[in-house]
């Protein structure tokens, strides 16, 4: 099933994006990024992580003004 996406964009990106259109092929390309976000979005959950507090390790705890920047 398809369904029809509009989105608004400054001329910058319409220029990049209107031949992939006319070509039809700005679905691989958004394919292609939502799949790389979905890789780096994944975080653990707030359940997988509780209980985890015990292993941060707190050796290197200093005031904020004695770290290097």
């Amino acid at each position: 099933m398809t369904h029809q996406l509009t989105i608004t964009v400054d001329d910058t990106v319409y220029q990049a994006l209107k031949p992939m259109v006319e070509h039809e092929t700005i679905g691989a390309l958004l394919y292609e990024f939502m799949q790389n976000r979905n890789i780096k979005q994944k975080t653990p959950s707030i359940t997988a992580l509780r209980g985890t507090l015990h292993n941060v390790d707190t050796s290197d705890i200093r005031e904020e003004t004695d770290r290097i920047i």
